[in-house]
């Protein structure tokens, strides 16, 4: 009663119905009311700008990395990348935990639904594959992998014809080659990306960079190079370039391998040998043959499609042959696209220096598997491989190396989405 009292000795009016409500005929406002309106009001301003600004500022954030006091130096990129999509935009948190959980199950086999995702092929998934010997394989063919019988060796992968234009078409009266492929580890032998050429007139961009595939280029006598130089359509759609695949950008060792060639896989330069009857005796130290190093050139995928003027461009064929680099190549490929190259119709990979699992044996192994995961979750399917448990290796440099378990395998991708 007493508050009601002061309120009305210092000018507020009892709030009655008369006085209170209705002034005039009209209603009066609640000043609480019509406060906590303009309160919500500018609040509800301040929440839009601030959305709008916050949203142009996390895409600003998405292009470069975060910038901290305390943590900085993890925005290092030095060793470990930072993943990014196909337009170097960086992944958000979320997407790169993903990305980072795909890649760790698979490649430990840690509660993955499939162990064995890495061998698991769809025959169905294309129509017609070939191995192109049905093409490049006959008498009339002008380079026919030296005219031996079959061609072994010649025409390892194999191409889906299902999305390739109808075989002998010629790029004659068309503006463009009809497709595009790229095909990595030719050595002196370019039977692949030749017969491509000549069959379905895609043009052709060859890369490798062992001294055995440059002497090859440059000699104007070797069969292969003649086929080229001799038909003017197919040197118009042939390309040669002496870099390699890499992981990087930039100049790295490659050492002496096989048949010419050269490879990241390094051999010790002694090697212990147990193998004898006494032993009381100390095991032998012996050397191994030394491998010359050559300091070769190597590029990405997304500067060779950049340099090369293809970014708007699909390929149609990605052929990867390159004596162990697929691994780093294609690792580096997936990082920097997302996970997903959506710009790639096939792929055709030798798998080289792979081991299986030991928990699960033939057709499981987590080199393999961590990246045919990701191709399979970009709608990449599994249409041949030469085998689910590849070949072994009888080199014994690997069983002194104790690489005891070294496979090697062929596997064929076509894009389904």
């Amino acid at each position: 009663m007493r508050r009601r009292q002061l309120r009305t000795e210092v000018g507020h009016p009892t709030p009655t119905n008369d006085n209170y409500l209705e002034t005039k005929g009209r209603p009066k406002r609640n000043p609480i009311v019509l406060w906590g309106s303009i309160i919500l009001n500018v609040l509800f301003l301040l929440h839009v700008i601030y959305r709008r600004y916050s949203s142009k500022n996390n895409q600003n954030l998405r292009t470069q990395p975060r910038k901290t006091t305390r943590l900085s130096h993890l925005n290092d990129e030095s060793v470990v990348p930072i993943p990014r999509d196909s337009k170097d935009n960086i992944l958000s948190l979320e997407e790169r935990l993903r990305y980072l959980e795909m890649k760790f199950a698979t490649r430990v086999s840690f509660g993955t639904k499939d162990p064995f995702v890495g061998s698991s092929d769809n025959p169905k998934a294309c129509g017609r594959q070939s191995d192109l010997k049905e093409f490049g394989c006959t008498e009339n063919h002008p380079y026919n992998g030296y005219s031996f019988k079959d061609c072994p060796g010649f025409f390892d992968h194999h191409v889906c014809l299902d999305i390739l234009p109808p075989p002998n078409s010629s790029s004659k009266k068309k503006k463009a080659p009809p497709c595009l492929v790229y095909d990595f580890g030719v050595r002196d032998m370019p039977t692949f990306g030749l017969t491509m050429a000549q069959t379905f007139g895609c043009e052709i961009h060859a890369f490798d960079p062992s001294p055995v595939s440059v002497t090859w280029w440059n000699s104007e006598t070797h069969a292969a190079r003649a086929a080229i130089l001799n038909d003017p359509e197919v040197s118009k759609l042939y390309h040669f370039h002496t870099y390699g695949s890499g992981g990087i950008d930039g100049t790295i060792n490659l050492v002496d391998y096989d048949w010419g060639q050269v490879s990241l896989l390094r051999y010790p330069p002694y090697v212990v040998d147990c193998n004898q009857t006494d032993i009381s005796k100390p095991c032998k130290v012996n050397p191994t043959n030394q491998q010359k190093a050559y300091p070769l050139e190597v590029k990405t995928l997304n500067t060779i499609r950049k340099e090369l003027g293809h970014q708007d461009r699909i390929i149609d064929y990605l052929k990867i042959d390159v004596e162990g680099s697929e691994f780093a190549f294609l690792e580096q490929m997936l990082d920097t696209n997302g996970g997903c190259p959506a710009f790639i119709r096939q792929i055709g990979i030798e798998w080289h220096h792979f081991s299986v699992d030991s928990r699960y044996g033939e057709g499981s192994s987590g080199q393999v598997n961590a990246i045919v995961a990701l191709l399979k979750s970009c709608g990449f399917e599994l249409f041949w491989q030469w085998s689910k448990l590849g070949w072994k290796s009888g080199e014994r440099i690997f069983h002194d190396l104790e690489m005891k378990d070294v496979r090697y395998n062929l596997a064929s991708f076509i894009r389904k989405k």
